[in-house]
Protein backbone atom coordinates (compact mmCIF):
# COMPACT_ATOMS: atom_id res chain seq x y z
CA UNK A 1 0.00 0.00 0.00
CA UNK A 2 1.39 3.42 -0.98
CA UNK A 3 1.26 6.24 1.54
CA UNK A 4 -1.02 9.22 0.98
CA UNK A 5 -2.31 11.93 3.28
CA UNK A 6 -6.08 12.41 3.28
CA UNK A 7 -7.30 15.91 4.18
CA UNK A 8 -10.61 16.24 6.01
CA UNK A 9 -13.06 19.09 6.62
CA UNK A 10 -14.11 19.09 10.28
CA UNK A 11 -16.51 21.78 11.41
CA UNK A 12 -14.30 24.72 12.40
CA UNK A 13 -16.87 27.42 11.81
CA UNK A 14 -16.40 28.62 15.40
CA UNK A 15 -12.64 29.14 14.97
CA UNK A 16 -11.34 32.31 13.36
CA UNK A 17 -7.61 32.94 13.56
CA UNK A 18 -5.73 35.88 12.00
CA UNK A 19 -4.19 35.31 8.58
CA UNK A 20 -1.86 38.32 8.71
CA UNK A 21 0.63 36.66 11.07
CA UNK A 22 1.85 33.16 11.99
CA UNK A 23 -0.45 31.04 14.15
CA UNK A 24 1.14 30.67 17.58
CA UNK A 25 1.53 27.02 18.67
CA UNK A 26 1.91 25.68 22.19
CA UNK A 27 2.68 21.96 22.57
CA UNK A 28 1.55 19.78 25.48
CA UNK A 29 3.46 16.52 25.90
CA UNK A 30 4.55 13.81 28.33
CA UNK A 31 8.27 12.98 28.29
CA UNK A 32 7.56 9.49 29.59
CA UNK A 33 5.89 8.80 26.23
CA UNK A 34 7.69 10.99 23.66
CA UNK A 35 10.99 10.30 25.44
CA UNK A 36 11.08 7.19 27.56
CA UNK A 37 8.82 5.29 25.13
CA UNK A 38 9.36 6.79 21.64
CA UNK A 39 12.95 7.91 22.43
CA UNK A 40 12.67 11.29 20.75
CA UNK A 41 16.02 13.04 20.50
CA UNK A 42 18.07 9.81 20.66
CA UNK A 43 19.70 7.41 18.23
CA UNK A 44 17.80 4.11 18.38
CA UNK A 45 18.34 0.63 17.02
CA UNK A 46 16.04 -0.42 14.19
CA UNK A 47 15.93 -3.25 11.68
CA UNK A 48 17.67 -0.84 9.29
CA UNK A 49 20.45 -0.02 11.77
CA UNK A 50 21.00 2.95 14.06
CA UNK A 51 18.64 5.83 13.31
CA UNK A 52 17.93 9.22 14.89
CA UNK A 53 14.42 9.55 16.36
CA UNK A 54 13.19 13.01 15.35
CA UNK A 55 9.98 13.98 17.11
CA UNK A 56 7.07 16.16 16.05
CA UNK A 57 8.19 19.14 18.11
CA UNK A 58 11.68 19.07 16.60
CA UNK A 59 10.23 18.73 13.10
CA UNK A 60 7.93 21.69 13.76
CA UNK A 61 10.85 23.81 14.95
CA UNK A 62 12.74 23.02 11.77
CA UNK A 63 9.78 23.50 9.43
CA UNK A 64 9.01 27.00 10.73
CA UNK A 65 12.50 28.14 9.71
CA UNK A 66 13.09 29.88 6.35
CA UNK A 67 12.68 27.31 3.60
CA UNK A 68 10.50 25.07 5.76
CA UNK A 69 6.97 24.06 4.84
CA UNK A 70 5.49 25.87 7.86
CA UNK A 71 7.60 29.02 7.51
CA UNK A 72 5.48 32.13 7.81
CA UNK A 73 2.42 30.11 8.78
CA UNK A 74 3.26 29.05 12.34
CA UNK A 75 5.32 30.18 15.29
CA UNK A 76 6.34 27.79 18.08
CA UNK A 77 5.89 29.67 21.35
CA UNK A 78 6.81 26.80 23.66
CA UNK A 79 6.27 23.34 25.06
CA UNK A 80 4.59 22.19 28.29
CA UNK A 81 5.73 18.87 29.78
CA UNK A 82 3.53 17.37 32.48
CA UNK A 83 5.97 14.91 34.06
CA UNK A 84 7.30 14.46 37.58
CA UNK A 85 10.99 13.53 37.95
CA UNK A 86 10.07 10.26 39.66
CA UNK A 87 8.42 9.09 36.41
CA UNK A 88 11.56 9.53 34.32
CA UNK A 89 14.71 7.48 34.02
CA UNK A 90 16.67 8.84 31.04
CA UNK A 91 15.38 12.42 30.75
CA UNK A 92 15.06 15.37 33.12
CA UNK A 93 11.79 17.32 33.29
CA UNK A 94 13.48 20.36 31.72
CA UNK A 95 16.49 20.55 29.36
CA UNK A 96 19.94 20.45 30.99
CA UNK A 97 23.35 20.31 29.34
CA UNK A 98 24.21 17.01 31.04
CA UNK A 99 21.24 14.89 29.95
CA UNK A 100 19.61 13.86 26.65
CA UNK A 101 16.55 15.82 25.67
CA UNK A 102 13.62 15.44 23.29
CA UNK A 103 15.37 17.58 20.69
CA UNK A 104 18.88 19.05 20.22
CA UNK A 105 19.22 21.71 22.86
CA UNK A 106 20.69 24.23 20.41
CA UNK A 107 17.16 24.56 19.01
CA UNK A 108 16.41 26.53 22.20
CA UNK A 109 12.67 25.87 22.44
CA UNK A 110 11.03 27.47 25.52
CA UNK A 111 9.83 24.70 27.85
CA UNK A 112 7.71 24.70 31.02
CA UNK A 113 7.04 21.89 33.49
CA UNK A 114 3.47 21.81 34.80
CA UNK A 115 3.21 18.47 36.67
CA UNK A 116 -0.01 16.50 36.23
CA UNK A 117 -0.38 15.59 39.92
CA UNK A 118 -3.89 14.27 39.30
CA UNK A 119 -2.40 11.16 37.68
CA UNK A 120 -0.93 10.08 41.02
CA UNK A 121 -4.15 10.11 42.97
CA UNK A 122 -5.82 6.73 43.63
CA UNK A 123 -8.62 5.96 41.19
CA UNK A 124 -11.11 5.91 44.06
CA UNK A 125 -10.15 9.49 45.04
CA UNK A 126 -12.54 10.84 42.42
CA UNK A 127 -13.09 14.31 43.88
CA UNK A 128 -9.38 14.86 44.51
CA UNK A 129 -8.45 13.76 40.99
CA UNK A 130 -11.10 16.00 39.47
CA UNK A 131 -9.90 19.02 41.44
CA UNK A 132 -6.24 18.46 40.57
CA UNK A 133 -7.16 17.92 36.91
CA UNK A 134 -9.06 21.21 36.93
CA UNK A 135 -6.07 22.98 38.49
CA UNK A 136 -3.70 21.42 35.95
CA UNK A 137 -5.72 22.52 32.94
CA UNK A 138 -6.20 25.96 34.48
CA UNK A 139 -2.41 26.30 34.74
CA UNK A 140 -2.05 25.22 31.10
CA UNK A 141 -4.68 27.74 30.06
CA UNK A 142 -3.06 30.53 32.07
CA UNK A 143 0.25 29.92 30.28
CA UNK A 144 -1.57 29.68 26.95
CA UNK A 145 -3.05 33.12 27.57
CA UNK A 146 0.18 34.68 28.84
CA UNK A 147 2.03 33.48 25.74
CA UNK A 148 -0.77 34.79 23.51
CA UNK A 149 -0.94 31.35 21.90
CA UNK A 150 -3.63 30.46 19.37
CA UNK A 151 -3.56 26.66 19.32
CA UNK A 152 -2.52 23.82 21.63
CA UNK A 153 -1.14 20.63 20.10
CA UNK A 154 -1.13 17.47 22.22
CA UNK A 155 1.64 15.00 21.39
CA UNK A 156 1.51 11.91 23.63
CA UNK A 157 -0.05 13.82 26.52
CA UNK A 158 -2.05 10.63 27.20
CA UNK A 159 -4.97 11.97 29.23
CA UNK A 160 -8.36 13.43 28.46
CA UNK A 161 -8.39 17.17 27.84
CA UNK A 162 -11.64 18.42 29.30
CA UNK A 163 -11.64 21.90 30.82
CA UNK A 164 -9.65 23.56 28.03
CA UNK A 165 -12.49 22.64 25.68
CA UNK A 166 -15.61 23.20 27.77
CA UNK A 167 -14.62 25.62 30.52
CA UNK A 168 -12.13 27.75 28.59
CA UNK A 169 -13.76 27.68 25.17
CA UNK A 170 -10.91 26.25 23.11
CA UNK A 171 -13.03 23.88 21.00
CA UNK A 172 -11.39 23.57 17.59
CA UNK A 173 -8.14 25.05 18.90
CA UNK A 174 -6.78 21.94 20.64
CA UNK A 175 -5.38 19.26 18.34
CA UNK A 176 -3.75 15.87 18.86
CA UNK A 177 -1.26 13.99 16.70
CA UNK A 178 -1.81 10.24 17.09
CA UNK A 179 0.56 7.57 15.68
CA UNK A 180 -2.21 5.54 14.02
CA UNK A 181 -5.50 6.05 12.20
CA UNK A 182 -8.31 7.18 14.53
CA UNK A 183 -11.09 7.43 11.93
CA UNK A 184 -13.99 5.35 13.22
CA UNK A 185 -14.71 2.35 11.02
CA UNK A 186 -11.36 2.44 9.21
CA UNK A 187 -9.92 -1.02 8.60
CA UNK A 188 -6.72 -0.13 10.44
CA UNK A 189 -8.04 2.13 13.19
CA UNK A 190 -5.91 1.84 16.35
CA UNK A 191 -7.16 4.28 18.97
CA UNK A 192 -6.05 4.47 22.58
CA UNK A 193 -2.74 4.35 24.47
CA UNK A 194 -1.12 1.33 22.74
CA UNK A 195 -1.39 1.80 18.96
CA UNK A 196 2.04 0.31 18.25
CA UNK A 197 1.39 -2.85 20.28
CA UNK A 198 -2.11 -3.13 18.81
CA UNK A 199 -0.80 -2.91 15.25
CA UNK A 200 1.85 -5.58 15.87
CA UNK A 201 -0.74 -7.84 17.51
CA UNK A 202 -2.97 -7.42 14.44
CA UNK A 203 -0.05 -8.31 12.15
CA UNK A 204 0.34 -11.65 13.93
CA UNK A 205 -2.75 -12.92 12.12
CA UNK A 206 -3.11 -10.38 9.29
CA UNK A 207 0.03 -9.97 7.14
CA UNK A 208 -1.62 -7.08 5.26
CA UNK A 209 -1.64 -4.90 8.41
CA UNK A 210 -0.55 -1.29 7.99
CA UNK A 211 -0.68 1.70 10.29
CA UNK A 212 -0.32 5.45 9.98
CA UNK A 213 -1.11 8.68 11.82
CA UNK A 214 -3.93 11.16 12.40
CA UNK A 215 -4.05 14.85 13.24
CA UNK A 216 -7.44 15.43 14.83
CA UNK A 217 -9.40 17.90 16.89
CA UNK A 218 -9.66 17.06 20.58
CA UNK A 219 -12.97 16.44 22.30
CA UNK A 220 -13.64 14.92 25.73
CA UNK A 221 -13.06 11.34 24.53
CA UNK A 222 -9.49 10.23 23.84
CA UNK A 223 -8.71 9.89 20.10
CA UNK A 224 -12.35 10.52 19.17
CA UNK A 225 -12.29 14.04 17.71
CA UNK A 226 -12.84 14.73 13.99
CA UNK A 227 -9.77 14.24 11.80
CA UNK A 228 -8.03 17.16 10.13
CA UNK A 229 -5.72 14.84 8.20
CA UNK A 230 -4.71 11.20 8.31
CA UNK A 231 -2.50 8.82 6.41
CA UNK A 232 -2.11 5.06 6.33
CA UNK A 233 0.50 2.89 4.64
CA UNK A 234 3.28 2.11 7.12
CA UNK A 235 3.79 -1.67 6.89
CA UNK A 236 3.60 -3.69 10.10
CA UNK A 237 5.39 -7.04 10.31
CA UNK A 238 4.60 -10.00 12.59
CA UNK A 239 8.15 -9.94 13.98
CA UNK A 240 8.30 -6.14 14.42
CA UNK A 241 10.03 -4.71 17.44
CA UNK A 242 8.04 -1.75 18.84
CA UNK A 243 10.93 0.69 18.41
CA UNK A 244 11.46 -0.36 14.81
CA UNK A 245 7.81 0.22 14.01
CA UNK A 246 7.72 3.53 15.86
CA UNK A 247 10.72 4.86 13.92
CA UNK A 248 9.35 3.65 10.59
CA UNK A 249 5.92 5.11 11.31
CA UNK A 250 7.37 8.48 12.33
CA UNK A 251 9.16 8.72 8.98
CA UNK A 252 6.35 7.39 6.81
CA UNK A 253 3.30 8.81 8.57
CA UNK A 254 3.46 10.79 11.80
CA UNK A 255 5.79 13.60 10.70
CA UNK A 256 4.36 14.02 7.16
CA UNK A 257 0.75 13.87 8.38
CA UNK A 258 1.44 16.47 11.04
CA UNK A 259 3.01 18.97 8.63
CA UNK A 260 0.38 18.47 5.93
CA UNK A 261 -2.40 18.54 8.51
CA UNK A 262 -1.22 21.78 10.09
CA UNK A 263 -1.05 23.47 6.70
CA UNK A 264 -4.60 22.30 6.00
CA UNK A 265 -5.78 23.40 9.45
CA UNK A 266 -4.50 26.91 8.78
CA UNK A 267 -6.44 27.03 5.52
CA UNK A 268 -9.60 26.02 7.38
CA UNK A 269 -9.36 28.58 10.20
CA UNK A 270 -8.01 31.66 8.40
CA UNK A 271 -10.48 31.92 5.51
Amino acid sequence: MSFTVSLCTPDLSNVHLPNHRPIRLLFLTSIRDTGECDRNGLVVGTGAGQRYMEGVIERTRREIQPGGKLFGYYQLVGVIVDDLPLNLKDYPVLPTSERPWLWPQELDIPTWNIPSHFRHQPKMAVAERMQLKLEFEQAVYDLFRSLEADVIVSDHYMARIEHLIDRHGLAGRVLNIHPAVTVRGHEFCFRGPTPTADAIARAQHDPATVTGATLHLVNDIIDDGPAVAYGVGTPVYPNDEPQWLRWRNYQTAKLPVFVAGMLHYRELVTR
